[in-house]
């Protein structure tokens, strides 16, 4: 097998990394206050330490740029060729069955914040380092682990590292996405939609209250109402109608962003559950949007975006956060378009739509497509190396969703999650199986080797 020396050095390491893994996680690197030393807060700052610190222990050269991005290298040549990480994780939250800092094992799973995502890929990318100097395997590139500690909050850090001249690499992979290997993320547009209200109901809206976030569909939307308004109960829709005042709950079922279509939107439920009953006005007018431009489809068709290709997939449209109170209408929407999407065209034509109901849409924050060819080296690369190291014969797939990857040109997302595998990432009891989690580390190590050669 090509990869048979490589696989077993690293299994040599098994205790060692895992080691080093459960010093990384029981950090609680959230976001936190910034230092004078620590601009993302202590905990990230302490984790950045600790990878610099294995780097050094280890033998590599390393990198500090301002308390932000890290990095460990090895090797010769011009170019240079890199595996984008991140060592901050999102807040540990409720729920956890295991303690949440502590990689405990059971039944062969260990359980951990930031085992996925993305320490435990970090530090396994640190000793895929180790493996390959040890075994001295010829490259032509240097291969460099670079490391964050902002990406869960917008990853300012590696904008930084890039605005402060941090070396490009020619080639490179972020291991925080899945297998076998993601050669285009959909373009993304964040928008919020407003409007003072200037012309009220005739029923009276206290307020219109659902969502968590623009990237996650509506699970529970809330209208209050003063006075009594029909509105007929149904599955999903409570009535209540107390203290003068009537209010409509719709439950629905959350799901990310990018797939709209898995979710149930509680607030789309709930407009079409009181559209008779009387809501004009503004408000009214907002209801009569999201019903007719939007409604049950996901696809962006009625607003005229609904851009498609056999490669890359369909656009989606998420209706995401809204907050009505007496005052002011606000309403996020989380879009993505495939390849074939015309960015410019798709902004035209959902500011056209909103303007014809009275709303005002704005681009609140965009992330740009990314595109890797099938046929490119780099796609070739990493889908030959999980081909070959699983015997698997996956095709390379397009998502909606974003990662590191679109920090550089000539990089896309590869692993750690198999197809298949349950996604826990930034769910209370985040785990990995050692053994497979073990086999994406040996994986990542041949992908290493693999592009740092030309």
């Amino acid at each position: 097998m090509r990869y048979e020396n490589l696989n077993e050095k690293m299994l040599d390491m098994k205790d060692e990394i895992f080691a080093s893994i459960k010093e990384s996680i029981a950090i609680e690197s959230v976001k936190g206050e910034p230092e004078a030393d620590a601009p993302y807060g202590r905990g990230p700052k302490e984790a950045l330490d600790h990878a610099l610190a294995l780097g050094e222990k280890l033998g590599f050269r390393t990198g500090n740029l301002d308390n932000k991005v890290g990095w460990i290298e090895y090797g010769e040549g011009e170019e240079m060729a890199a595996v984008l990480g991140h060592l901050d994780v999102v807040p540990i939250g409720e729920g956890w069955n295991y303690p949440p800092l502590a990689c405990e094992v059971h039944d062969g799973v260990m359980y951990g914040r930031g085992i996925l995502d993305d320490k435990g890929p970090v530090i396994g990318a640190i000793y895929a380092l180790k493996a390959i100097r040890d075994l001295g395997l010829p490259i032509d590139r240097r291969l460099r682990v670079i490391f964050g500690t902002d990406e869960e909050n917008g990853s300012s850090c590696v904008q930084h590292y890039i605005e402060a001249g941090g070396e490009k690499p020619t080639i490179g992979f972020t291991p925080d996405a899945e297998y076998p290997v993601i050669f285009c993320e959909k373009g993304q547009s964040f928008w919020e939609v407003t409007k003072k209200i200037e012309n009220p109901s005739k029923v009276k809206i206290l307020s219109i209250d659902g969502g968590t976030a623009k990237n996650v569909v509506t699970p529970k939307c809330t209208l209050v109402a003063e006075g009594e308004i029909d509105v007929k109960e149904a599955e999903g829709i409570t009535v209540t109608k107390a203290d003068g005042k009537t209010v409509v709950v719709a439950e629905g079922k959350g799901a990310h962003g990018s797939t709209p279509h898995l979710g149930i939107n509680a607030a789309k439920k709930l407009f079409e559950a009181v559209k008779d009953s009387g809501i004009d006005g503004d408000v009214g007018q907002m209801m009569a949007f999201i019903l007719e431009k939007i409604g049950a489809e996901t696809n962006g068709k009625s607003l005229g975006i609904c851009y498609n290709d056999e490669e890359t997939g369909e656009t989606t449209v998420n209706l995401g956060v809204v907050k009505v109170t007496e005052e002011e209408i606000f309403f996020t929407l989380d879009i993505r378009y495939p390849k074939s999407g015309n960015r410019e065209e798709l902004i035209a034509n959902v500011k056209k739509h909103a303007e014809e109901y009275g709303l005002n849409a704005n681009v609140e924050a965009e992330g740009k497509l990314l595109y890797v060819p099938k046929d490119s080296e780099l796609v070739q690369k990493l889908t030959g190396v999980y081909r070959a190291q699983t015997g698997a014969d996956d095709e390379p797939i397009a998502i909606g969703g974003g990662t590191y990857a679109k920090a550089f040109d000539n990089m896309v997302a590869f692993g750690p999650i198999f197809p298949g595998d349950p996604d826990v990432i930034h769910q209370p009891n985040e785990c990995a199986d050692v053994d497979k989690l073990m086999k994406s580390f040996q994986i990542v190590a041949a992908a290493m080797y693999e592009i740092a050669q030309k």
